[in-house]
């Protein structure tokens, strides 16, 4: 009702209120005063009336002024709050607003419309909570860290980012601000919430295109790179940080590459960045080689871009890399082997399934008179007289049943003329392509000599063994005696290459070395290790002679052999005598040197660490004088058997120089502190007690370590140097070993 009058009372006038007002005050003036008057006199005067009507336009104007400026301060009042309340309903932040009793008193619509809730789902700050927040522990937790903020008074509200679920049931993400307003009496809180879950969702979009694109430079089969303007490292992949020697890609950040193990390329890395950069153009697919942390060197194939910012801006160089170290030995390999086969004096052909020629080397040209083109294309029966095209399906079987197929077989020239050959047919499925590769060998000159060695067969037959075979070392003729010596009966030899006899004792430097004896003096005779067919390995006597035919060339070998086992059993016996100690059966000095020579010049070749360790048995005299000389040659024996049971690899040795004196000899060590673990085992492999003869013996060592090339160069100041690092050992109390040291003891 208040409200309705003052709205009337806005809209009269001021001239039309201070009417009305003279005119209420008048009448109610006057009255009074008639009243009072007549009340008083029992009369009414004109002065009484008249002092009344001037009374009564006094307090009317006056009250009209007044009534006056209320209206006009209600009416600014009004306008200000239809102002503010015009900016709450347009304001595009959520608002609201509670009393000092937690209950809502207003909503501004954006509210409304972010969350979806109106004044009547949430009337006070307790309901908002539980829909806004349904998980207690949460709800607890935003409730505790808002009522920390409102503690102090003093201090501004620090923002408080929340998650609240809308009325619809799904999550936003706000950043939360409230402030206290109103007087003393009546204290509100005015809370705005900003809605942050684009930037939030954005920010999550942004980190999982990073994680991506992180995923995407882990996964590509390449190794990735990007660099500065100054060539620092920005970032990398993982297999790149593995080239580099790191397990971390965040280790390579700012290094150069002076700083990698590829600092002898970095020079050569430096001025291709620089070209990319400064050109502006990628480096595509070039070789480049790189070291690598164990000091290998590799072969890559790098490509390099210009590394560009958003304003298109040069910042660095992108770079990737493969190691094509293994590809290009395969390509040498594949390079190497066509040319192998180009370049054999044994025609060579690649047939398809079909049987037709699909390749052929230059000796088969060469053989046939035919040009390649031509040979392409044919089909081995027009030129195999021997050979019907009905009969290739059944070789081309056997093939596929992984047989192979050997005959002999006669071939025509283009110009007519036939020769024999040999033929070895083999197959071979890639990706699905089938093929069939020969060799066809020429025996035109072994079918010749076949007649001469029927003409040589009564002579062929003595008391050695012989055999004699082709060029190819391929043989074709036994005789009684080899048989009696190898074992193998004259078909079982024939046809075999000699090497049927190798007994894999000799390297491949031991016959390369006797076939050139006999290429270039036509003979060889020599100690050999061979193989019979029971596979017991002896010793013959081998003499193999080159025949040649007038125009010098070998067209067969003659070999005869006997067998010196008999001969060598005694000679090894005294080898043995003279090299090995008589009473533990250990090499001797005599060895020992020999083996530290051979050893020394080893390790000087491959530039790898030797170790002499001089051992001396400390409490040894003390066993020999109270138990007897029979008992200290038992411990002898024992200490012995346990040495060689510490030094298990076949490339050291373990020797007695006498007395109660070892020597061990460790080679092809990659580090000093090898040789300390090999004498920690023997410290206390030789500390366990002895019992021999059932006397429990108790003893230890000393033990001098001397180091290839550290500690001498030569045999004799190796082992010099060990002895004096053994009775260091010994002036160290005893049972422990010493590393040589030129400036201990003096």
């Amino acid at each position: 009702m208040k409200y309705i009058l003052l709205s009337r009372l806005q809209r009269i006038n001021k001239y039309q209120l201070w009417l009305i007002s003279v005119a209420l005050a008048t009448m109610l003036t006057e009255s009074i005063v008639a009243i009072m008057e007549w009340l008083l006199k029992r009369e009414i005067s004109f002065d009484y009336l008249l002092t009344g009507l001037v009374a009564s336009l006094l307090v009317a104007s006056l009250i009209c002024a007044m009534i006056i400026v209320f209206l006009d301060q209600l009416s600014s009042l009004n306008d200000d709050n239809i102002q503010l309340s015009t900016i709450v309903t347009a304001l595009p932040i959520p608002l609201a607003l509670f009393d000092d009793k937690c209950n809502l008193q207003m909503l501004n619509p954006e509210f409304t419309k972010v969350f979806g809730y109106r004044l009547r789902d949430i009337p006070n700050l307790s309901a908002w909570q539980l829909q806004a927040f349904p998980d207690p522990v949460y709800r607890e937790t935003i409730g505790a860290e808002w009522q920390k903020r409102f503690e102090n008074d003093d201090q501004e509200f620090q923002p408080l980012e929340i998650k609240v679920r809308c009325k619809n049931g799904l999550n936003k993400h706000v950043m939360t601000t409230a402030t206290r307003i109103g007087g003393a009496g009546k204290k509100m809180q005015l809370v705005l919430l900003y809605d942050i879950s684009k930037r939030i969702n954005a920010m999550n979009a942004l980190a999982e295109s990073r994680s991506l694109l992180q995923s995407v430079i882990e996964t590509i089969p390449m190794r990735v790179f990007w660099k500065d303007l100054h060539s620092r490292y920005l970032g990398c992949n993982s297999q790149f940080a593995r080239d580099g020697g790191f397990t971390r890609t965040e280790d390579l950040l700012g290094k150069v590459d002076q700083q990698l193990s590829w600092r002898n390329q970095a020079l050569r890395y430096r001025a291709d960045d620089r070209q990319v950069m400064q050109s502006n153009l990628p480096k595509l697919a070039y070789e480049e080689p790189q070291t690598t942390p164990e000091g290998k060197e590799i072969l890559l194939r790098t490509s390099k871009a210009p590394l560009r910012n958003s304003l298109g801006e040069t910042i660095g160089v992108l770079g990737v890399y493969d190691d094509i170290t293994e590809l290009k030995k395969i390509e040498n390999e594949l390079w190497l082997a066509k040319t192998m086969v180009d370049k054999s004096k044994t025609a060579f052909f690649c047939l398809d399934s079909k049987g037709m020629v699909t390749y052929v080397n230059d000796y088969a040209c060469q053989s046939l008179g035919y040009s390649r083109d031509e040979l392409v294309g044919m089909a081995p029966w027009e030129f195999d007289p021997d050979l019907l095209a009905s009969a290739w399906s059944n070789i081309w079987q056997r093939l596929r049943d992984c047989e192979i197929v050997s005959h002999e077989s006669r071939h025509r020239r283009k110009d007519g003329t036939i020769f024999p050959v040999e033929l070895t047919c083999h197959y071979i499925a890639h990706n699905g392509l089938e093929l069939s590769f020969t060799f066809a060998q020429n025996i035109s000159e072994r079918k010749r000599l076949d007649t001469e060695l029927r003409i040589a067969a009564t002579a062929f037959e003595s008391q050695e063994g012989m055999m004699i075979t082709d060029a190819d070392a391929v043989i074709l003729k036994v005789n009684k005696s080899f048989t009696e010596i190898t074992g193998y009966a004259s078909e079982e030899a024939i046809g075999q290459k000699m090497n049927i006899l190798n007994s894999g004792i000799h390297d491949a430097l031991f016959f390369a070395e006797m076939w050139q004896s006999i290429d270039n003096k036509g003979v060889w005779q020599g100690e050999i290790w061979n193989r019979r067919k029971n596979g017991n390995i002896f010793p013959e006597w081998l003499t193999i002679s080159a025949v040649k035919n007038p125009d010098g060339k070998i067209t067969h070998y003659v070999g005869t052999m006997m067998d010196i086992t008999a001969r060598k059993a005694i000679e090894q016996h005294i080898h043995h005598l003279a090299h090995f100690d008589a009473l533990t059966d250990l090499p001797n000095r005599t060895l020992l040197i020999d083996r530290l020579h051979q050893a020394i010049a080893q390790a000087r070749r491959e530039r790898s660490l030797l170790a002499l360790l001089y051992l001396d048995l400390d409490k040894f005299k003390p066993v020999n004088d109270s138990f007897g000389h029979d008992v200290g040659d038992l411990l002898l024996k024992e200490v012995a058997n346990r040495l060689e049971a510490c030094v298990k690899r076949e490339t050291d040795t373990v020797s007695r120089l006498g007395g109660d004196e070892f020597v061990i000899l460790l080679c092809q060590l990659d580090r000093h502190s090898a040789a300390g673990l090999v004498a920690e085992s023997i410290l206390s492999s030789l500390n366990q007690p002895f019992v021999i003869q059932q006397h429990t013996l108790d003893i230890s060592s000393s033990i001098g370590i001397a180091v290839y090339p550290d500690d001498g160069l030569e045999a004799n100041s190796l082992m010099k140097n060990a002895d004096n690092a053994m009775y260091q050992a010994k002036c160290a109390g005893r049972g422990c070993f010493r590393f040589f040291s030129s400036t201990a003891g003096g």
